[in-house]
């Protein structure tokens, strides 16, 4: 009676936080510390429906326990249909919620499923109430000690970082494909069906895995040190072989778990433990990580982790446990020291792993010094120049490489291409890549003519190369959310200089900013933010368009970068534009003309009138965009991704 009095308590004053919504406040915050802003934000708008929902599942669990139905023996089957729930809902949203449906929408059909899970929770307290058994605590059932305290915790830790790592691990050094944090997340909460639903016993269990682990965790070795792009076919068998590792090792730890879950008496302390795993581990890879390490090496990290939660037929661990281990990590040593051109995994550490495989301290302490030496070792052999810098933020991993063979400095993002400069003297300053005088950008440029009083405004700054352009006559005004970005392009680019006066840097929100700009500053607005699996749907909504629109001068122009490898951005474009009455032109460059540094790129420029394009209409490389009728335009309560895929095309 009292859980169900405090609990219906909690849930009914959770009413007073729905319908969910996020309301947004410009603030030098969301640059400065933007993930701090995030947490307050998320916290204030759904945090308290979340902690109920949360506490929900082990709530009715333990009324399940206290009933004299013949389940109540092992309530834990319900953990895993709470999962099967969790798991058809990530499907289903970006699949049939989003698309068909704004947010304002999605708040209400929300806010009326919490009414019809607040019913159902009175009728089953109700039920309970009736058919009450009650749950006493047996003699012969000791509480809990802290050794498995301590194991639910770290069996929780582990899985729950390593879903975040090697989701940022696939999407940073490998491909930024769009959905792909679907697919491990799915993983994750299947591996939570599989290890506590009903007979669960017939599926691979700790041991049996554990059996076959030591050849799961060489080929492990093959892949997680692994940080340089490929071909788009190995990329994908490399995306492939993450997902199934991961998969592997949340199994691992959750069947531990399911196994050495207590007796119903205790299953509310059970969840309380891997609960707090759970966001320990999700803390460490979120918020401590980015922090003290400049890549994602939390991924080898935890995968290194993995193999102290096997099962073996040792007896009790001795000093060989400790010494061959460490003995192999002196050899590894070694041997990079002798072949510093070229680390290359050597079969005779695997042979030497495997040998340790019936041993599970020995195997687990020789495999995360491996998989850790690996991940140390093999990415300055790997990547596609030399690096002389990197850092890590809340917006990711930025690298600047020097190309010496082709004498380019390279800004990379993740695994996106933001600036090349060349570092010979004579060519230094020149716009490369994107923003090459031939292409699409040049064309605008030179469509701007001799306009007096020029001031054009970029959101996105990258390596700065744009800055190039400005002149006496023209003044750029850069908007970049990311501080990191802004202190790479001043120390290691040479265009922010080179432009003085004629050009300003502002850190924040690119929207927000050009929203407290006066009517009719810019002669352009270019938008230089969608070269990634993430478009940020603010800067392309209809409101956002109305913004820019009123900026602009009356003759003035906004300029989309539209380059992408897996979205169609123009499509987006096209719908945004033509719901505004504005006309839109594209050019497709594919055509370097021999031109070190130029990279290919798509760009759309729209207008008020035709006229104000100038030539670009007559150059016969600019051609109209087509519109995207099948396209629902984009706006502050609606974006949908899937529409926008290459593959659907």
């Amino acid at each position: 009676r009292k859980q169900l009095l405090i609990h219906g308590i909690l849930t009914l004053g959770a009413i007073g936080f729905i319908p969910i919504s996020f309301f947004v406040h410009a603030g030098a915050d969301v640059a400065q510390h933007p993930l701090r802003w995030l947490l307050i934000h998320l916290a204030a708008a759904v945090g308290v429906p979340f902690f109920v929902l949360s506490a929900t599942a082990p709530l009715v669990q333990n009324w399940l326990a206290r009933t004299d139905v013949e389940s109540r023996q092992d309530p834990y089957f319900l953990y895993a249909a709470s999962n099967a729930g969790s798991l058809l809902s990530l499907v289903l949203y970006p699949l049939v919620m989003e698309p068909m449906f704004g947010l304002q929408v999605q708040s209400r059909a929300w806010s009326a499923g919490y009414g019809v899970l607040l019913a159902l929770l009175v009728l089953t307290g109700a039920a309970v109430l009736r058919n009450n058994r009650g749950v006493t605590q047996s003699p012969a059932i000791a509480p809990p000690d802290w050794k498995n305290r301590r194991f639910w915790a770290a069996a929780a830790f582990v899985p729950s970082a390593l879903l975040l790592a090697v989701t940022t691990h696939i999407s940073v050094n490998i491909a930024p494909v769009p959905f792909l944090w679907i697919i491990p997340l799915a993983v994750y909460l299947l591996t939570f069906i599989m290890a506590f639903g009903r007979g669960s016993t017939r599926l691979p269990g700790a041991v049996s895995l554990s059996r076959f682990s030591p050849l799961v965790f060489v080929a492990l070795l093959l892949i997680v040190p692994d940080m340089a792009p490929q071909t788009p076919t190995l990329n994908w068998l490399l995306m492939g072989g993450h997902v199934a590792a991961f998969f592997f090792g949340a199994l691992l730890c959750h069947r531990r778990l399911a196994e050495r879950r207590p007796p119903a008496e205790h299953l509310t302390e059970f969840y309380f433990w891997i609960a707090l795993g759970g966001a320990l581990g999700g803390t460490f890879t979120a918020l401590i990580a980015p922090v003290i390490f400049k890549s994602v090496f939390e991924y080898p990290l935890l995968v290194a982790v993995l193999a102290f939660f096997r099962e073996s037929e040792e007896q009790n661990a001795n000093r060989w446990d400790w010494i061959l281990p460490a003995f192999l990590g002196a050899l590894f040593l070694g041997v990079w020291q002798l072949h510093t051109s070229s680390v290359v995994p050597d079969a005779g550490f695997f042979i030497a792993l495997l040998a340790f495989r019936r041993r599970r301290l020995r195997f687990a302490l020789a495999f995360a010094i491996l998989i850790i030496g690996y991940a140390l070792t093999l990415p300055a052999y790997v990547e596609r120049g030399r690096r002389v810098y990197i850092a890590r933020n809340f917006f990711g991993v930025k690298k600047v490489l020097v190309d010496d063979e082709q004498h380019l400095l390279k800004l990379i993002h993740g695994e996106i291409l933001h600036g090349i400069e060349s570092t010979e003297p004579e060519r230094a300053g020149i716009p490369l890549s994107y923003y090459h005088p031939t292409g699409p950008v040049g064309d605008v440029m030179a469509a701007l003519g001799e306009r007096p009083g020029q001031t054009v405004g970029v959101v996105g700054l990258g390596s700065g190369s744009l800055a190039a352009y400005a002149s006496a006559s023209r003044q750029l005004v850069f908007y970049e959310i990311d501080t990191q970005v802004e202190t790479i392009a001043r120390q290691y680019f040479s265009f922010l200089d080179r432009c003085r006066e004629h050009c300003s840097v502002a850190i924040g929100d690119g929207r927000l900013a050009i929203e407290r700009t006066p009517d009719r500053t810019f002669d352009l607005i270019l938008l230089d933010a969608f070269s990634s699996d993430s478009i940020p749907a603010h800067l392309v909504s209809r409101e956002a368009l109305r913004i820019y629109q009123s900026r602009l001068k009356p003759n003035g122009m906004i300029l989309f970068h539209v380059s992408n490898r897996y979205l169609n951005v123009g499509r987006l474009v096209s719908a945004v534009t033509g719901d505004a009455g504005l006309v839109v032109y594209l050019r497709s460059d594919r055509e370097d003309n021999g031109l070190p540094g130029k990279s290919g790129s798509d760009y759309a420029v729209a207008a008020r009138h035709v006229s104000d394009l100038g030539v670009l209409p007559l150059k016969g490389t600019w051609f109209p965009l087509e519109s995207a009728s099948a396209v629902r335009p984009w706006t502050d309560d609606y974006s949908n991704v899937l529409d926008l895929l290459r593959w659907k095309e």
